[in-house]
């Protein structure tokens, strides 16, 4: 699966809330006042046409994607996976309000807002790290942690393999900067490790 970076701004509360506006209410969470295409079927399908229309299964969580829906309507509907928290018409909703996804999208109203990556984010694509993850990204954080909190984390953390040591030691960074004592990293114990000098 590939990674992808967001090239357009982003501000989830701008979103529209007119029913019916599918389209316009989702564009707005990227700053586009104009809109280029009518529907959010016509949307979708120039997506699919163009090769940056990808399956469901695939939603990035790192990034904010419109998502299309399949419904009953001839103009189909489109929403927003806010890191992977989706929204509709300006409010949050259940993954599985809907049950058929046509699938996610590299642009919104034919603008592009996420684009492929050569340089991996240091969150995978599913957006946090958890025990039992193995990739180099996962030895720079291990070896963040033996070098800067060596007081609770041991030798044991390093490697790339994310094991029960790592994931001690990230609850407890979590646990003394006032998270939640997860072990796991997301993009907040991620912002909290850029805080203690974290760069990748």
């Amino acid at each position: 699966m590939a990674d992808y970076e967001q090239v357009s701004s982003v501000n989830i509360k701008a979103m529209g809330k007119k029913k019916g506006w599918c389209l316009q209410n989702c564009r707005l969470v990227f700053g586009f006042t104009i809109g280029k295409y009518a529907s959010a079927k016509v949307d979708m399908e120039t997506q699919r046409a163009g090769g940056t229309l990808h399956g469901i299964d695939t939603l990035p969580t790192n990034v904010v994607v419109p998502v299309y829906v399949d419904t009953s309507s001839k103009y189909e509907h489109v929403v927003i996976s806010y890191y992977g928290t989706f929204y509709e018409d300006g409010y949050r909703i259940s993954r599985n309000k809907y049950s058929r996804y046509f699938g996610w999208g590299e642009l919104c109203d034919g603008r592009r807002v996420v684009k492929v990556t050569t340089l991996k984010s240091f969150l995978p694509s599913k957006g946090y790290w958890a025990y039992g993850d193995n990739d180099e990204r996962v030895s720079h954080l291990a070896d963040f942690m033996y070098a800067t909190f060596p007081k609770y984390s041991p030798r044991g953390v390093l490697g790339s393999w994310y094991g029960p040591k790592l994931k001690a030691s990230i609850a407890q960074f979590q646990k003394r900067t006032g998270l939640y004592p997860d072990g796991c990293v997301g993009k907040i114990t991620y912002a909290k490790l850029k805080e203690y000098g974290f760069k990748y």
